[in-house]
C-alpha cells in the first residue's frame, strides 16, 4: 500500500469553500471509480482557513500510477491550479503493516500487536472516520476540537500531523489523520491529556460509529520528482 499526504495553503482563504465545493465531486469519482482507491480526501483544516489537508490511500503502485494518469487527478490539479495555492507540500508513504488503532478490550496501541516483528523506529500513520448519527453536531464538534488539535500539533514531540476535518463527501464524516514520527511519539500521545480530551469530546455526541486503522511506513519521500512530475515508484530510493 501507499499513502499519499498534503497540505495545500491557498493564496486567498476566501476562496477555499469554493475550492472545497469544486473538490467534492471529484474526491467522489475517485473513490467510486479508480481501481485499488482506499481512501481520498480533500478536506478544510478546522485550525487554518486557508489550508487544506489531503489522505490518500492506495492498494498499490500500479493503482497510483494509473490514478496520476486519470481526467480526476488532472481536473483536481487544474482547479487547485485556478483557484490559486502558496504552498503545497505533499509526501508519499510506503507502507509495511496494517492494523487496528485499538485491540479487542480496546485500548489504542502503538506498538503492532498483530504482527510477528516490530519496527519501534519506523512512522507510524493513523487515518479514519468517525460517522456521527447527527451531522448536525459536525460543526460544533470541530469548533470545539481545534485547542485540542493544535496543542497536539505543537505540544507533543514526534507529531507531524494531527486533524480532524469535515468530509466534503459525506456530511455526518469526520475524518481523521495523524502522521508520528515514531511508535514511541504515539504511545506518548495515548498517554497525553490532549487525547484523552478529544476522546471525551467525541464522546459526547449523541452517537457515531468510527473506523481507525494505524500504518506502519518505512519510507517516505515527495510525490513529484525534480521535473515536477507525479511519481508512484519511490524514484529516490
Amino acid at each position: 500500500m501507499i499513502i499519499i499526504t498534503a497540505t495545500f495553503t491557498l493564496a486567498d482563504p476566501s476562496n477555499r469553500s469554493e475550492s472545497i465545493e469544486k473538490a467534492a465531486p471529484l474526491q467522489q469519482a475517485t473513490r467510486d471509480d479508480e481501481a485499488g482507491c482506499r481512501a481520498y480526501v480533500f478536506s478544510p483544516d478546522p485550525c487554518s482557513n486557508d489550508r487544506v489537508v489531503v489522505f490518500e490511500l492506495w492498494e498499490n503502485r500500479d493503482a497510483l500510477a494509473d490514478h496520476f494518469d486519470h481526467q480526476n487527478y488532472y481536473k483536481m490539479g487544474s482547479m487547485f491550479g485556478e483557484i490559486g495555492l502558496a504552498n503545497a507540500e505533499s509526501q508519499k508513504w510506503r507502507v509495511t503493516a496494517e492494523e487496528p488503532v485499538y485491540d479487542e478490550t480496546p485500548k489504542a496501541r502503538a506498538d503492532f500487536f498483530t504482527c510477528e516483528t516490530q519496527s519501534p523506529d519506523e512512522a507510524i500513520i493513523i487515518a479514519g472516520y468517525i460517522d456521527l448519527h447527527e451531522p448536525t453536531e459536525r460543526a460544533d464538534l470541530l469548533s470545539s476540537s481545534i485547542p485540542f488539535q493544535l496543542a497536539t500539533r505543537d505540544e507533543e514531540p514526534g507529531c507531524q500531523m494531527y486533524v480532524f476535518s469535515a468530509d466534503p463527501c459525506r456530511k455526518e464524516r469526520i475524518e481523521v489523520v495523524e502522521i508520528w514520527d515514531n511508535r514511541e511519539s504515539l504511545a506518548a500521545h495515548f498517554e497525553h491529556e490532549n487525547y484523552f480530551n478529544m476522546g471525551n469530546l467525541i464522546r459526547s455526541t449523541s452517537g457515531r460509529d468510527s473506523n481507525h486503522r494505524k500504518y506502519r511506513c518505512d519510507y517516505n519521500e515527495p510525490v513529484y520528482d525534480d521535473s515536477r512530475r507525479a511519481r508512484a515508484d519511490f524514484f529516490t530510493l
